[in-house]
This record gives C-alpha cells, sequence and structure tokens, in this order.
C-alpha cells in the first residue's frame, strides 16, 4: 500500500432495443449529472454494416499521401493549447510551426455514451470519416479495432513509438499498440481524510467499514469502481469473468443500496474537501490538485492494487489524412513534448523518458516530476490493474445496471 501527500453528419442506424437518451460524464467532467437511461453500450453496434472491415498491415508512406491537415477530435480541456502565463506556444501551434501541420481540434466529445455516438456518426458510419484522429476511453478504443473501425497506426511516420510505455502495449484487443496511441492515463486508488476517518486507510475493504456509513464515495465509472471492488473480493479486473464482475458490482451494488456509499464523479474532490466524504474512490490526478488546497488529504493505491484507465488516440477507418495523424502522434510522443502536455495537464503520460524531460523543464515542472501521483514507482506500477475484456453483451448488461445506481 503507497500513501501519497501533497507534493507541489447522417446519423448512425442504431441497433434495435439500443437507446441513448442521456449522457455519462467523463472525467474532466462537462456534465456531471447526466446519465444514460434505459438500453446502454454499442457494443452490438457492429451491425452498422463495418464489421467486415479488414485489419490489415500497414500501407506504404506513398499511399498515406503527404496531407498537412488534420482534423481531431478529443475531450474538452485536454491538452496544452497555451502555457499557464500565455508565454510559449501549445502543441496545436508548435506542430504547426515546426512541421507545418495544420490541426483543425474539436473539442466536442463529451462522454464515452453520446460522444462515442458522436464518433459513429461522423466518423465511422460515413465514406469519409470527419475526423482522423479520435481520443475514446479505452474500451470504446477496443470496440473500435475489433470492428475493424480503426486505421492502423502509421508507424513508418511515428519513430517515436518506441517511447510508448510497455504497460499500455498488452491489451489482448491490440497487442503491441498498432492500432492505437494512448494520449493521457490516470490512475483510480482512494482518497482520504485522516481526520474524519480517525484512522489510515489501507484497503479496499476500509471504504465497506460500517463506521463510514454514508461518508463513503464511489466513483461513477463502471469499469473502474466494479474493478476495485473485484480486488477487494481477490478477483483480477484484467482477467474478468461474468462470475468475478457480476460479484464486484453487486459489492457496490450493496454499497450503494444500504447508504454506506454514494456515486460521485470528479466532484469526489468537492466532496472530499468540504467534508462531506471520508473517504472516496479516487483519480490520482484530481487527488493532487485537491492536495494543492488540502494538503492533509491523503491518496493511496490500497494494499489490493488500483486502477490504471486510459484515453487513446485512433485514426478512423477511412481517414483522409492518416499522414497528418502519423505525424502528429510522433510529436507528441516526443518526451519534451509529452512533458508539456503533462505539465499543463496533471495527468500520467504514457510516454517513456516524460519524467527526465519535466526536471530539465526546471523549477515546478521538476517537482512534477518526482510525483507519485502522477508517475508511480515501480512497486507500485505492478499494483496496477486495466480492465480486460468481457463478452460485449455482458458489459452491457453490467452497465445498465450500474446505471441504475446513479440518483
Amino acid at each position: 500500500m503507497a500513501t501519497f501527500a501533497s507534493s507541489a453528419g447522417p446519423p448512425a442506424q442504431q441497433p434495435a432495443g439500443l437507446s441513448l437518451t442521456g449522457t455519462i460524464p467523463r472525467r474532466r467532467g462537462l456534465s456531471r449529472r447526466s446519465f444514460l437511461r434505459g438500453g446502454v453500450g454499442l457494443g452490438a453496434m457492429s451491425v452498422l454494416g463495418l464489421s467486415g472491415c479488414s485489419l490489415g498491415g500497414n500501407s506504404s508512406a506513398d499511399d498515406l499521401g503527404g496531407s498537412t491537415q488534420l482534423r481531431m477530435l478529443n475531450w474538452s480541456d485536454y491538452i496544452d493549447l497555451t502555457s499557464d502565463d500565455g508565454t510559449s506556444l501549445g502543441t496545436i501551434d508548435r506542430i504547426r510551426a515546426e512541421q507545418g501541420v495544420q490541426v483543425e481540434y474539436s473539442t466536442d466529445y463529451t462522454d464515452s455514451y453520446e460522444g462515442y455516438q458522436l464518433i459513429l456518426d461522423r466518423a465511422v458510419n460515413q465514406n469519409s470519416p470527419a475526423y482522423d484522429i479520435v481520443v475514446p476511453v479505452f474500451w470504446r478504443a477496443a470496440e473500435m479495432i475489433r470492428n475493424g473501425w480503426a486505421e492502423p497506426v502509421p508507424l513508418e511516420l511515428v519513430p517515436n513509438h518506441v517511447n510508448l510505455d510497455p504497460a499500455y502495449m498488452t491489451n489482448s484487443w491490440d497487442r503491441g499498440s498498432r492500432y492505437q496511441m494512448p494520449w493521457q492515463a490516470g490512475v483510480t486508488g482512494i482518497a482520504y481524510d485522516p481526520k474524519l476517518t480517525g484512522r489510515p486507510i489501507t484497503s479496499i475493504a476500509d471504504l465497506f467499514d460500517p463506521r463510514l456509513k454514508g461518508r463513503v464515495g464511489i466513483i461513477g465509472e463502471m469499469r473502474e469502481s466494479v474493478a476495485l471492488a473485484m480486488l477487494a473480493n481477490g478477483d483480477d479486473p484484467s482477467r474478468p469473468t461474468t462470475r468475478t464482475a457480476q460479484a464486484g458490482l453487486a459489492l457496490v451494488k450493496d454499497a450503494v443500496q444500504t447508504g454506506q456509499a454514494v456515486i460521485t464523479y470528479e466532484d469526489f474532490a468537492d466532496k472530499l474537501e468540504t467534508g462531506e466524504l471520508a473517504a472516496a474512490m479516487a483519480w490520482a490526478g484530481d487527488a493532487w490538485l485537491l492536495q494543492t488546497k488540502r494538503p492533509d488529504i491523503q491518496f493511496i493505491i490500497p494494499a489490493e492494487g488500483a486502477i490504471r484507465w486510459f484515453d487513446t488516440m485512433v485514426i478512423p477507418k477511412g481517414a483522409a489524412n492518416v499522414a497528418a495523424a502519423g505525424r502528429f502522434m510522433n510529436f507528441v510522443y516526443d518526451p519534451a513534448n509529452a512533458a508539456r502536455i503533462t505539465a499543463y495537464m496533471g495527468t500520467n503520460s504514457p510516454v517513456l523518458g516524460t519524467q527526465d524531460a519535466l526536471r530539465a523543464l526546471g523549477d515546478e515542472n521538476a517537482l512534477l516530476a518526482d510525483n507519485k501521483l502522477l508517475f508511480p514507482d515501480a512497486a507500485d506500477r505492478n499494483r496496477l490493474f486495466t480492465w480486460g475484456e468481457l463478452d460485449a453483451e455482458v458489459e452491457t448488461r453490467l452497465d445498465e445496471e450500474f446505471l441504475r445506481l446513479v440518483p
């Protein structure tokens, strides 16, 4: 167990039975309180007629063309558009100045459900996709890759692919990371107020202590909260089965229905700050920001382990500007450029060398390089788990049951 204190187009045809009538908030918090109701999940979306797309090898550089235009869809507030003081260029301006790549950058991706529907409407279900790079959460990227909706990364244009942290290259749905490159990542562990808990929190099981009833937050992402509950049950969320996932969900469901815990999103930080919560499943980056105001708040990787998540860059099948997409990926995988994004975002970088590049930037950036919330040490990294694959119908049912817990 590690404890971290403060350190400074036309709509897609929708499969029968699926209803998209709301949104699920994303981590950085755009629409906290609107939710998907009724039928959920897009696991059966292969009926769009795209399931037959092949996942062939990389095209030659000549086939990719030399376009310098790039259309990118990302989450809001998820890139360094300028430096904090406005004195230096952000990533978009730097790649234009250094490589001549003209980026049309959209922040219309707002969540993993309706936002993902936007990808399908404008990037997948058209002969000419509206974007050349999209940045879904990893499990949505897995769906795109499985269904043949993604172009392979043009590795001949991305020599910096060698800088990808190997931890992100072992996913069964894209071993070697040939069809996606992680954008930013994070860790979901536990944050708590020692004054309110009355003792150190060391385990996921501590969240279910009756003495904390009504003052516990459960993160509102099914694949993170259920995954943590699976760890509490002694099960491995990176190799889920229907039985172990349902057992994890049952633990979460019982905690919510009995009043032991409440569902939270990024607002767990607000509720910890005000004392409404004593402990909560927490995103490390948000906990780090909270600690700048409340240095007494602790963040831990519990004894059982914690959850690693990531959002990742995917080139939609048929994208017009694959070459420019490759050049952009290569640019942001230069550790010097990755360090600037990390310094601005306070998220975990998937790029090897980012830590040293932050030290080279000096001042407060060098302090970030030693922040274990952003750069867990080797021992803690070995206890991070990423949600594995389940049958799409099973995950859809898990999503549906989880969303019924949302007030």
